[in-house]
This record gives structure tokens, sequence and C-alpha cells, in this order.
């Protein structure tokens, strides 16, 4: 079985409230023009340049800071996160270098007095990716690290300097300490032939997208592992995914898979994108428009007007627009056809497909308003974007989802229109997923499991409710996700009502997982749990807070956060980010928001110890034997009630809440591997776990008592 491995980051604040007003810049966001800055040298008396061309930190030579140093520096206002074991700062929000920063040189040398806070070793390298001024003077510097001219997945470093020129925060996911030397190499065919003989061992036949094999270091729990990253499709895809491909990092060293991640992308930059000059296909279009009546998913009409372009070259007219570089295509040629693009054409300008225009007419509606505010397409730097309409798996059956497909071929592309629904109908869907892409972007790369997984997915769950109520395009006023589609998601001021928490523990929480598969446990629940941030986001706006307000923070957020950045980290982002708005008056809310929520401190221990009025709790152990085995134990009712547990991270116990009286059916489902696919058992009358399902036993659950349930085994 292929398994992955991924410890949650559980992170302790070490101090209060920044209450300043700060404001910051963010990656791609300002008016002003983000800058590729990879082309810079650098040779300080702190940084030279290393052989492969990377900055690297020859050692410190300046006083290095403390902690109370800091906050000496911040009135007591600093904020400043550490990672699980208080050693190394994530975050640090507030000043931390007197001196100015006026380029790319004096923001590496701001680092010097932090660099053992910050984990620095001698010999560490890391390379500029860009960097970005606004029209109001914020300057924003983004790094990522590398070890002897290799990149390190998931590391990243932002520093934030303000108009005065004084560096103003950080956030920090780059790994401590790296130890490894002389690191040994592995070809692209022996990385590749490790991986296919694994899929071919389980009968998982996907497409291995060789031209992006590369080497990479990997940060496994609390070490780092030399390996190959081999990228394929996601052979766990299901109709609910986000992350359509996989990046399977091989260890050299054991020659052997390690781990597997879900992403959106393969990891290149903008230069590797821009190769293929996918813009070129709209140079030869005339500007034309159509307009017209389109019929909604309610029966009512709207009348619309989108651009189209006309191809003197064959005739034909193109759901195309020359000026913000979308079009629509058909899914099924560019997904199973070697990215063949298949335009969708009209011989007269009259016969669209009244849901392709739909698609269509509601994307250019994100895209503007994110536009509005500086960012041209998901990037900033005008990505054209590639609508997938008539979204199908590879038999040509719709698939009952709309999803952000990743950077392909010099597209961002999107699963924009199926038949199975009417999400291509609904504001704050399209920009849930076109959030996913600027996210993307912003970071470079996520990881899709457990707590980091769910922010990731709240980004785009609370931009797309905000962008929808800004743009006027729902009357609700319910905080429901999708109820422009005739099928609401979710609604983020009662989660409970479509199957999440409102916060951590309550009824329908995902305990942090160890063991990542989709269709078991959804990546340790990425999308149950993005309620919890979602709630934070509807408890602000009982605050007070607007809609407009709220965006503002929101967006600024999402930049400020890095791939590793957890509750922790989100927690100072938001006060940062009220501060650079002028909000910082709502600080102390966020603060009683996140501990009402339990997403303060432990969270683990949060969950183990919460509590819900009419509800009691169940406990069951897993044996050694099935501890690293994808399991899901699922409660039923006969009045409809449906509660999914899975082994928490830690100890490997299942533990959730569930409503006071009787739970008709225990049922388990166990993932051996996916070429047996799941073994499904159920609780029987004698307490085993492994009773035929038509022989389940029902229990009782009392209020605020712990039923223990035993050990599957």
């Amino acid at each position: 079985m292929i398994r992955k491995r991924q410890k949650l980051l559980l992170k302790k604040l070490s101090a209060v409230l920044l209450v300043m007003a700060m404001v910051i810049s963010s990656v791609s966001c300002g008016k002003g023009k983000a800058e590729d800055y990879s082309s810079k040298q650098l040779a300080t008396e702190a940084f030279d340049i290393a052989d492969s061309g990377d900055y690297r930190y020859t050692g410190n030579t300046a006083k290095q800071l403390t902690e109370q140093d800091i906050q000496n520096m911040n009135n007591g206002n600093a904020i400043i996160v550490y990672d699980d074991n208080h050693q190394y700062v994530t975050t640090i929000i507030g000043k931390f270098y007197e001196e100015k920063v006026t380029d790319n040189e004096n923001a590496l040398l701001s680092l010097n007095g932090v660099a053992s806070l910050l984990g620095f070793t001698k010999g560490q390298e890391f390379f500029a990716v860009y960097r970005e001024t606004n029209s109001e003077g914020y300057t924003h510097y983004t790094y990522q690290q590398r070890y002897g001219g290799i990149t390190i997945a998931y590391s990243t470093l932002r520093i934030f300097v303000d108009p005065e020129g004084y560096v103003c925060a950080l956030q920090n996911s780059f790994v401590p300490e790296l130890g490894i030397e002389n690191p040994k190499s592995m070809t692209n065919a022996e990385a590749e032939a490790i991986i296919k003989q694994i899929l071919d061992n389980n009968e998982l036949s996907v497409n291995i997208y060789s031209e992006y094999t590369k080497q990479v270091f990997y940060y496994d729990y609390d070490h780092i592992v030399n390996c190959m990253v081999v990228y394929t499709d996601n052979p766990f895809m299901t109709a609910s995914f986000d992350m359509p491909y996989m990046a399977f990092y091989v260890d050299i060293d054991n020659q052997q898979n390690i781990a597997h991640i879900p992403t959106s992308n393969f990891e290149v930059g903008n230069g590797n994108i821009d190769e293929y000059n996918t813009a070129q296909y709209f140079e030869q279009l005339e500007p034309k428009t159509w307009s017209g009546t389109v019929k909604l998913y309610n029966g009512q009409t709207e009348q619309i007007t989108v651009p189209v372009g006309y191809n003197p070259n064959d005739g034909l007219y193109y759901l195309a627009d020359k000026d913000r570089n979308i079009a629509c295509s058909d899914y099924w040629s560019f997904v199973y056809k070697n990215r063949k693009v298949l335009f969708v054409t009209s011989e007269n300008n009259q016969d669209w497909d009244n849901e392709f225009l739909l698609a269509y007419y509601n994307y250019i509606r994100v895209y503007d308003y994110f536009a509005g505010r500086g960012l041209k397409s998901i990037d900033g730097f005008g990505m054209p974007i590639l609508l997938g309409v008539d979204y199908c798996d590879k038999e040509g059956n719709p698939i009952d989802n709309c999803a952000y497909m990743g950077r392909l071929t010099g597209w961002a592309f999107f699963a924009a229109q199926s038949y199975a629904n009417y999400k291509n109908q609904t504001i704050d869907l399209i920009c849930h997923e076109y959030t996913h892409g600027i996210r993307d972007c912003s970071m470079g790369s996520s990881i899709y499991m457990n707590e980091l997984g769910a922010i990731h997915e709240a980004f785009s769950d609370v931009i797309g409710q905000l962008v929808e109520y800004e743009l006027g395009a729902t009357t609700d006023t319910q905080w429901n996700l999708g109820e422009n589609s005739g099928d609401i998601w979710r609604n983020m001021a009662n989660p409970n009502m479509y199957n999440q928490p409102g916060y951590v523990g309550d009824l329908y929480y995902v305990a942090p997982t160890k063991v990542d598969d989709d269709t078991v446990n959804d990546h340790g629940g990425v999308h149950v749990n993005a309620s919890l941030m979602s709630a934070v986001c509807y408890k602000l706006s009982l605050y007070g807070m607007s809609n407009a307000d709220q965006l503002n923070v929101w967006y600024n957020v999402l930049e400020v956060m890095t791939p590793r950045g957890d509750y922790d980290d989100l927690y100072a982002s938001i006060v940062f980010s009220l501060g650079v708005y002028g909000l910082s008056q709502y600080a102390p809310a966020v603060t009683t928001i996140f501990d009402e929520l339990g997403l303060s401190g432990d969270r683990i221990a949060n969950a183990s110890n919460a509590t819900k009025a009419g509800c009691g709790r169940v406990r069951i152990h897993v044996s050694d034997k099935y501890k690293d085995y994808a399991i899901a134990v699922h409660f039923f009712t006969n009045a409809g009630l449906h509660v999914k547990a899975y082994p928490d991270e830690r100890d490997s116990v299942i533990e959730c809440l569930l409503p006071a009286g009787r739970i008709d059916q225990v049922a388990v489902i166990i993932r051996y591997d996916p070429s047996e696919g799941y073994y499904r058992t159920a609780l029987g009358p004698d307490g085993s776990f492994f009773a035929a399902q038509e022989d389940a036993a029902a229990i009782t659950i009392t209020e605020g008592q712990t039923l223990d349930l035993g050990t599957i085994e």
C-alpha cells in the first residue's frame, strides 16, 4: 500500500495581540507591478552565492535576537509563533530589524538577527522568487529553500516591508538545521520505474508526467529526505477532488516511495509556464460580442453580454475573450487527449450552448473582480485561462462537481461546467475554484492534508462567499454556499446542517490522521473541517465587520500564509491583516473566536475535551496491526444521521461526539491496498468489529458519557 505520513504542526503563540496598524503588500495582489526577482545576485557579509547560483547563508554576523528583544522592539505587541516543539519561529508579526530595507540585499540582511530563531545553519541556501511593491509603497519578498542546488518541497519564506522601509512581518516554512551532506542521485527513469511498479502492483493505470520528474528534498516529520518527485494523475481521484495530480516522493537512499501528496500543479514557475506561449491563441482573434437571453437553473432568464472572438482565418466565432485571455474548450479533449485544445466555436455567433455561456460569463465576472484588485488572472501575470466545458470522466459521463485543475501547458485550467449540475451559475462556487488557483500561484505548492488542507479549502469558501456578496450576485443572507445552483454545498453560519463541525471536536469533526486516502478520509477531512476557518469569518460578521472589510483582510491573509502555515500562523496573519486595513479594533474578537472554536493551543486535546449538549462520546482503539491502514468508522441511524470518524494521528484512537440515543449501525471500512479495494465490516453483538454488516449491532449513546467500544483487532 502506498502511504503518506504528514505531521500536523501544533504551534504555540508566544505573545498577545498586535494592535499596531501596519500595512503590507502581498504577492501578485498589489496595484503595482510584480517583478520576477530570481535573476538578482547578491554578495554580502552574511550571504554569498553558492555554486548553484543560490543565495547561501554563511553564518551569524549580527547579534542574535531573543523573543524578548523582538518584544522590546515592538513595545510588547509582537506576535511570535513557534513550531510544535517551541524550537523554531514560523511567524513574526512586528519589527525585527532596525535598519531600513530598500532592496533585496537589505531584505536578506534583515534575517541576520533572527537566523537562530528561524533555525538557519551555515550553508543554508535559498533563492528569490519575486518581489512586489504596490502603489502605496509596501513591498513583499518571497524566497524558496534549497540544499545543494535542490529545492526543498513546501519550503517558502516571506518578508514584508512597510512604506517607510522597515520590516514589519515574516512568515517561514523553511526547514531548520539541514543536515544532509553529499546527497546521492537517481535518474528520472529509475524513480519513475519505482512508482510505475507500485501503480502496476495496485492495478492503477494513470499517466506519469515525465517532463516534471526532478530531484527534491522532502521534509518528513523532523528530518530531510533526499528524494525524486514523480508526478502522476491522482489515482485516488473522486468526483469531489480539487487536486487532480499526485506527487510521489521516492527516497533515493532507500529506493522506495515514502510519501504521496495530492497537488494541483507540477510546481513549475512562471518562466516555464510562459514557454508555452498560450497567449498567442488570442492574437489572431477580432473582438466581437454576443448579447442574448440565458436560462437559469430555476427557470428564470437573464440578459447577458459576453465577449467573443472572430477568427478571419477560418470564419468561426470563438467563445473567447482576447482582452482577458479567457477561452472555453472541450474538457474531455484537453484532459484525455494529451492536452488537445478544442475551442468552443460557432459559425454564426448565435448557437452557443446555454450552460457554456453561463460558465464563461460568470468566470469573467470573477476575473474582473480580482483584476479590479490588481490581480490579473490567478497569478498576477495574466496567465491565460482555459475553461473546460462538459466536465466528464473518460467514458464521457458528466461529473457532478466543478474544479480548479491546475496550471497545465501554460493555461490556468478549470473544470467549469458539467451537465450533472448548475454550479456554473453560482459565483461563490466559481470563485471558490478561482481562489484555489490564486493560492496555488501565491504559495507555489501546498500540503493538502489535515488542518493544512482544511485551511486551503476554507480560503476558497470564505473568499468565494464574500465575493458573491460583494458582487450582489445572491439574495441569500444565510451564508449558504452554492445556493444559486439549486444545490447547497455548505453553510458557514450553521455547519452542522451539511455535516461539518462548528468547532474543534464538534459533531462531524475530523481528527488529523496519519494515513492519507481521499476516498476513505477526505485527506484528513479537508472539505469537512473547512468550516472551522469559515466560522471565523462568519463570527467576525456578528461582531459587526462588513463583508467589504472582511474581503480585504482575508485576501491579504491568503497571500501572507506559507505552505506549512497552520491555525497558529493563520491567527497571526489575521491580526496582522486587520492592521493592514486599520481594523485592529477587531483583534480581540479574533482571539475570542479562536478560543471559542478550539483553534488555539493543542487542537488534538481540544477535540478530546469537546462537549455538545445532547451528545455523548464514543471511543474506539486501533491495534498495531491496523495503525498504518486507512480506516473509517461510520455511525448510522435509521433517521438518516451519518457521522464518520478516523484514527487520530497521535495515538490511533478513534473518538467522536454522537447524538444521545440509538445508533443503529457502526460500520468499519479498512483499506488494505487499492488493488483489494475496501474491507467492509461492522460492530457485531459480541463486540467484535468483524461482523457481517447484516449482523450489525446497535449501540446506545448517553449524553455526557463516553462509550468505549473496544479495539479494532
